[in-house]
């Protein structure tokens, strides 16, 4: 026997199987780091170790998506996990991560979050205004476990689909009512604690809707002179939702109405919505809705108007949407379609302007969309006088009834540029009433061009 013989075979009498001991299984390495070229290096070293009959197990990678983590977590087939999704609009994405950044405050402590696709959950920042703001969640998923939100586990994923929003709840196989309860109650939750209810809203459209908090100047009546009958038409428009709402609702009536205020520029059309709108905030959530919105976010503004509770909605100047001209049009149909839709839902008031009501289409005007069209004329003789001396000093002395008789068919807007013209040609000191007629009368307070060359 040779001597390499002779060593196989001593090694053969020593091993394991001759002694009687059961051999040791060898323990599967674990990974080091293999530095800034893992994945290729891990390749390499596991090619070498399967050609010397040592395969190594891949390395469990990271779960990509929130049912994969879900199901690794909660120890189960990944295609029984119940799951429930709903999209939601861009506003109500925000508002439902404020709802949803309370939820995790309340349970810091028993919560596991997780971004999306391996990464960081995604933040924004919800405007609460007057310049200030919250950071909520806007893509992740939150883990609740047993005994938080529920007798079961549940967990909110919110984040983008194709660019839409969307917002999904998980829980264990066989327990979908977990799911649907946990999407009802974020709804319910924000239904409760609005924190854009009872304030003024602006509507705008930058590419989409959106909806934020503004601080508009207040307007009183004392600031606006409108004929008698005038202000009885608002406050029975306005009743609806105040002091004649549960008679309304208790004999099935609608609490929701339309009020359209008609009349040339200059005589307050605007001035009384907005006087409307001060005298509803706190009781009703404003919205004040911008052109863009009109044209083309109505449907989606509506809709929105849904979880704010009773609500004003003031549109102007509707007549580029709602002319004669523009039946047919995709912006007309959405705008009828959105008005009919403000109906289905109680306790909603629409405030339109037009400078021209007999060019609206008579679709726009009919009962159920507009109830009621109400004429906002220029002042007569004795509105005329009360709009100059609300706008002249007073200590003055000027024969502001003389001056009035003189701007027969003057609007509220021409008056106060009659004063104001009057106090930047003269002063409040020494204004008399011929120098303010003679502003009236010479038509110097109307806007004309500057003669003159300019380069």
């Amino acid at each position: 026997m040779s001597t390499r013989d002779e060593r196989i075979a001593l090694n053969n009498a020593s091993g394991p199987e001759n002694s009687g001991l059961t051999p040791e299984p060898h323990p599967a390495p674990a990974w080091p780091d293999l530095g800034p070229h893992d994945e290729a290096a891990r390749a390499a070293v596991a090619g070498i170790a399967a050609l010397l009959g040592r395969p190594i197990p891949e390395k469990e990678t990271e779960p990509r998506t929130a049912s994969e983590w879900l199901a690794r977590t909660w120890k189960v087939n990944e295609a029984v996990l119940e799951t429930v999704s709903r999209p939601v609009s861009p506003v109500l994405h925000l508002l439902y991560g404020f709802v949803l950044g309370r939820w995790i405050a309340a349970h810091a402590d028993e919560v596991t979050q997780r971004g999306p696709e391996r990464r960081a959950p995604q933040m924004a920042r919800l405007d609460l205004g007057s310049g200030t703001g919250v950071t909520v969640p806007t893509a992740g998923t939150v883990l609740f476990p047993a005994g938080t939100r529920d007798e079961q586990p549940v967990a909110i994923e919110t984040g983008y689909q194709f660019g839409d929003p969307f917002l999904t709840a998980h829980a264990m196989p066989g327990h979908r009512d977990v799911a649907e309860r946990a999407l009802d109650a974020l709804s319910a939750d924000l239904a409760a604690d609005h924190p854009y209810r009872g304030r003024t809203l602006q509507a705008a459209a930058p590419g989409r809707l959106t909806i934020k908090p503004v601080t508009p100047t207040p307007q009183g009546r004392a600031d606006l002179v409108l004929p008698r009958e005038v202000w009885h038409e608002v406050d029975l428009f306005c009743a609806g939702v105040t002091t004649r709402r549960d008679t309304l609702r208790a004999l099935g009536h609608s609490t929701s109405r339309g009020l359209l205020l008609a009349g040339p520029p200059g005589v307050g059309k605007t001035k009384l919505a907005r006087v409307i709108a001060t005298e509803l905030k706190g009781t009703l959530t404003v919205v004040l809705v911008t052109a863009d919105v009109l044209r083309t976010w109505m449907t989606e503004l509506y809709e929105e108007v849904r979880t704010l509770g009773p609500c004003l909605v003031v549109l102007e100047e509707i007549d580029s949407v709602g002319g004669k001209d523009s039946r047919g049009s995709t912006s007309f149909g959405e705008f009828l379609d959105a008005l009919d839709g403000a109906r289905t839902t109680d306790d909603v008031l629409t405030v339109a302007t037009t400078n021209d009501p007999g060019s609206l289409d008579p679709a726009v005007k009919r009962p159920g969309r507009f109830d009621t069209i109400l004429e906002v004329p220029p002042p007569d003789a004795e509105g005329r006088k009360a709009i100059l001396d609300l706008y002249l000093p007073p200590r003055a002395g000027v024969d502001t009834g003389l001056v009035s008789s003189f701007l027969d068919g003057a609007t509220g807007a021409d008056l106060r540029e009659v004063a104001r013209r009057s106090l930047l040609e003269h002063g409040a000191d020494e204004l008399t009433t011929d120098q303010v007629l003679d502003i009236a009368t010479s038509g110097r307070w109307k806007p004309a061009p500057v003669a003159g060359n300019y380069l």
